[in-house]
Protein backbone atom coordinates (compact mmCIF):
# COMPACT_ATOMS: atom_id res chain seq x y z
CA UNK A 1 0.00 0.00 0.00
CA UNK A 2 1.22 3.52 -0.80
CA UNK A 3 1.15 6.98 1.20
CA UNK A 4 -1.15 9.16 -0.77
CA UNK A 5 0.07 12.21 -0.99
CA UNK A 6 -2.19 14.23 -3.40
CA UNK A 7 -2.22 13.82 -6.30
CA UNK A 8 0.79 11.31 -6.44
CA UNK A 9 1.71 11.96 -9.74
CA UNK A 10 5.35 12.69 -9.43
CA UNK A 11 6.58 10.77 -6.58
CA UNK A 12 6.55 7.15 -8.38
CA UNK A 13 7.85 8.10 -11.54
CA UNK A 14 10.59 9.79 -10.02
CA UNK A 15 11.29 7.77 -6.13
CA UNK A 16 12.19 4.02 -5.69
CA UNK A 17 8.38 2.45 -4.59
CA UNK A 18 9.93 0.71 -1.39
CA UNK A 19 10.01 4.39 -0.08
CA UNK A 20 6.80 5.08 -1.35
CA UNK A 21 5.19 2.17 1.36
CA UNK A 22 3.16 3.23 4.31
CA UNK A 23 5.35 1.12 6.81
CA UNK A 24 8.83 2.26 5.59
CA UNK A 25 7.80 5.93 5.58
CA UNK A 26 6.62 5.76 9.06
CA UNK A 27 9.78 3.70 10.26
CA UNK A 28 11.87 6.35 8.42
CA UNK A 29 9.88 9.52 9.91
CA UNK A 30 10.37 7.85 13.37
CA UNK A 31 14.42 7.03 12.64
CA UNK A 32 14.94 10.91 11.68
CA UNK A 33 13.55 11.94 14.83
CA UNK A 34 14.92 9.28 17.22
CA UNK A 35 19.12 10.05 15.43
CA UNK A 36 20.92 10.37 18.74
CA UNK A 37 23.05 13.34 17.12
CA UNK A 38 20.09 15.41 15.65
CA UNK A 39 17.65 14.90 12.93
CA UNK A 40 18.71 12.99 9.97
CA UNK A 41 18.66 10.15 7.16
CA UNK A 42 20.08 8.31 4.52
CA UNK A 43 18.29 6.99 1.69
CA UNK A 44 20.74 4.16 -0.54
CA UNK A 45 18.88 3.25 -4.26
CA UNK A 46 16.59 6.65 -3.31
CA UNK A 47 15.70 7.31 -7.08
CA UNK A 48 14.66 5.25 -10.11
CA UNK A 49 17.22 4.89 -12.60
CA UNK A 50 15.17 5.85 -15.16
CA UNK A 51 15.54 9.35 -14.07
CA UNK A 52 18.67 9.38 -12.39
CA UNK A 53 21.02 8.05 -14.82
CA UNK A 54 20.05 11.16 -16.77
CA UNK A 55 20.73 13.85 -14.35
CA UNK A 56 24.11 12.04 -13.66
CA UNK A 57 24.48 12.48 -17.89
CA UNK A 58 23.43 16.34 -17.62
CA UNK A 59 25.86 17.28 -14.57
CA UNK A 60 28.94 15.96 -16.37
CA UNK A 61 27.95 19.11 -18.86
CA UNK A 62 27.56 21.83 -16.34
CA UNK A 63 30.36 24.33 -15.74
CA UNK A 64 32.32 24.17 -12.08
CA UNK A 65 33.95 27.08 -10.14
CA UNK A 66 36.56 26.94 -7.66
CA UNK A 67 35.42 27.36 -4.44
CA UNK A 68 37.87 28.74 -2.24
CA UNK A 69 38.04 30.18 1.58
CA UNK A 70 39.45 29.06 4.75
CA UNK A 71 36.51 26.58 5.45
CA UNK A 72 36.21 24.88 2.31
CA UNK A 73 38.00 24.48 -1.05
CA UNK A 74 36.15 22.75 -3.99
CA UNK A 75 34.38 23.21 -7.27
CA UNK A 76 30.67 24.27 -7.78
CA UNK A 77 28.49 25.10 -10.22
CA UNK A 78 25.74 28.23 -10.84
CA UNK A 79 22.59 27.53 -8.60
CA UNK A 80 20.08 24.94 -11.35
CA UNK A 81 17.40 27.57 -11.66
CA UNK A 82 19.48 29.23 -13.51
CA UNK A 83 20.80 25.91 -15.28
CA UNK A 84 20.07 26.02 -19.34
CA UNK A 85 20.29 22.09 -19.00
CA UNK A 86 16.15 20.37 -19.53
CA UNK A 87 16.58 17.44 -17.72
CA UNK A 88 18.60 19.20 -14.43
CA UNK A 89 15.49 21.96 -14.32
CA UNK A 90 13.15 19.23 -14.47
CA UNK A 91 15.10 17.65 -11.74
CA UNK A 92 14.81 20.77 -9.54
CA UNK A 93 11.32 21.48 -10.57
CA UNK A 94 10.27 17.72 -9.21
CA UNK A 95 12.67 18.49 -5.62
CA UNK A 96 10.78 21.43 -5.23
CA UNK A 97 7.16 20.55 -5.70
CA UNK A 98 4.46 20.70 -3.42
CA UNK A 99 4.17 16.82 -4.18
CA UNK A 100 7.78 16.33 -3.09
CA UNK A 101 7.52 19.05 -0.41
CA UNK A 102 4.80 17.28 0.96
CA UNK A 103 6.67 14.01 1.26
CA UNK A 104 9.87 15.21 2.93
CA UNK A 105 7.77 17.26 5.30
CA UNK A 106 6.31 14.24 6.27
CA UNK A 107 9.21 12.44 7.16
CA UNK A 108 10.93 15.10 8.69
CA UNK A 109 8.21 16.79 10.85
CA UNK A 110 8.44 20.12 9.39
CA UNK A 111 6.60 22.69 7.29
CA UNK A 112 8.39 23.65 4.09
CA UNK A 113 7.73 26.16 1.58
CA UNK A 114 7.02 24.56 -2.39
CA UNK A 115 9.11 26.14 -4.81
CA UNK A 116 12.00 27.60 -2.56
CA UNK A 117 15.34 25.67 -2.78
CA UNK A 118 18.73 26.06 -3.41
CA UNK A 119 20.03 23.15 -5.69
CA UNK A 120 23.96 23.46 -6.85
CA UNK A 121 26.29 20.71 -8.05
CA UNK A 122 29.11 19.86 -6.04
CA UNK A 123 32.83 18.59 -7.55
CA UNK A 124 35.08 17.66 -4.76
CA UNK A 125 38.61 16.02 -5.87
CA UNK A 126 42.21 15.31 -4.34
CA UNK A 127 42.92 17.82 -1.30
CA UNK A 128 39.08 19.14 -1.44
CA UNK A 129 37.73 19.69 2.22
CA UNK A 130 34.47 21.42 3.74
CA UNK A 131 35.77 22.24 7.31
CA UNK A 132 33.09 21.20 10.23
CA UNK A 133 30.06 23.99 10.21
CA UNK A 134 26.33 24.04 11.29
CA UNK A 135 24.84 25.20 8.17
CA UNK A 136 22.38 27.18 10.17
CA UNK A 137 21.29 30.64 7.95
CA UNK A 138 17.78 32.78 7.85
CA UNK A 139 15.62 30.40 6.17
CA UNK A 140 17.13 26.82 6.00
CA UNK A 141 15.42 23.81 7.35
CA UNK A 142 16.45 20.74 5.55
CA UNK A 143 20.11 20.35 4.32
CA UNK A 144 20.28 17.44 1.54
CA UNK A 145 23.08 15.53 -0.54
CA UNK A 146 22.66 13.62 -3.74
CA UNK A 147 25.56 11.50 -4.23
CA UNK A 148 26.25 10.43 -7.77
CA UNK A 149 29.68 8.97 -7.27
CA UNK A 150 31.04 6.04 -5.47
CA UNK A 151 34.00 6.57 -2.70
CA UNK A 152 35.66 4.07 -0.69
CA UNK A 153 36.39 4.86 2.77
CA UNK A 154 39.98 5.69 2.39
CA UNK A 155 39.16 7.72 -0.28
CA UNK A 156 38.10 10.69 1.74
CA UNK A 157 35.19 12.65 1.07
CA UNK A 158 32.77 11.04 3.57
CA UNK A 159 30.19 13.37 5.22
CA UNK A 160 30.64 13.40 8.97
CA UNK A 161 27.72 14.41 11.48
CA UNK A 162 29.66 15.48 14.95
CA UNK A 163 27.89 15.29 18.36
CA UNK A 164 27.97 18.65 20.50
CA UNK A 165 27.90 20.02 23.88
CA UNK A 166 27.26 23.46 25.07
CA UNK A 167 26.90 24.13 21.08
CA UNK A 168 30.80 23.31 20.80
CA UNK A 169 30.99 20.23 18.11
CA UNK A 170 32.94 17.06 20.11
CA UNK A 171 32.90 13.78 18.22
CA UNK A 172 32.27 12.17 14.72
CA UNK A 173 28.98 10.38 15.78
CA UNK A 174 27.50 9.54 11.97
CA UNK A 175 29.89 8.88 8.91
CA UNK A 176 28.20 8.76 5.15
CA UNK A 177 30.03 7.52 2.43
CA UNK A 178 29.12 8.76 -0.76
CA UNK A 179 27.80 6.15 -2.82
CA UNK A 180 25.62 6.60 -6.37
CA UNK A 181 21.90 7.59 -5.66
CA UNK A 182 22.26 8.01 -2.03
CA UNK A 183 19.82 10.48 -0.80
CA UNK A 184 20.95 12.26 2.48
CA UNK A 185 19.38 15.02 4.49
CA UNK A 186 19.33 16.52 8.43
CA UNK A 187 17.07 19.03 10.12
CA UNK A 188 20.02 22.68 9.92
CA UNK A 189 19.73 23.40 13.78
CA UNK A 190 22.38 24.76 16.17
CA UNK A 191 23.51 21.13 16.71
CA UNK A 192 23.55 20.43 12.65
CA UNK A 193 27.64 20.16 12.94
CA UNK A 194 28.89 18.61 9.75
CA UNK A 195 32.09 18.26 7.99
CA UNK A 196 33.30 17.32 4.19
CA UNK A 197 36.95 15.44 4.94
CA UNK A 198 39.92 15.92 2.69
CA UNK A 199 39.57 13.51 -0.59
CA UNK A 200 42.87 12.12 -0.52
CA UNK A 201 43.22 10.25 -3.87
CA UNK A 202 42.61 10.71 -7.28
CA UNK A 203 39.02 10.16 -6.78
CA UNK A 204 36.03 12.41 -7.90
CA UNK A 205 33.44 13.24 -5.06
CA UNK A 206 29.73 14.34 -7.19
CA UNK A 207 26.95 15.92 -5.75
CA UNK A 208 23.84 17.77 -5.57
CA UNK A 209 23.34 19.90 -3.02
CA UNK A 210 21.45 22.51 -1.20
CA UNK A 211 18.71 23.64 1.19
CA UNK A 212 15.25 23.28 1.38
CA UNK A 213 13.12 26.55 3.69
CA UNK A 214 10.61 26.62 6.31
CA UNK A 215 7.52 27.92 4.99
Amino acid sequence: MFLLFPPMKQLPEWINSKYLLIPEIERLKRAFLSAKIFPYLELKKFFTIKRIIPVLQAFADEKFIPQQADLFQFKQTDDFKNTKNKVLREFRSFLSSPEFISYLGYLTSTTLKPQSIDMSGTLYEDTDYLLCHDDQLEGRKVAYFLYLSDLGKNDGGVLNLFSSKYGIPTDAAATIIPKFNTFSFFLVSEKSFHEVTEVVRDVQRIAISGWFHES
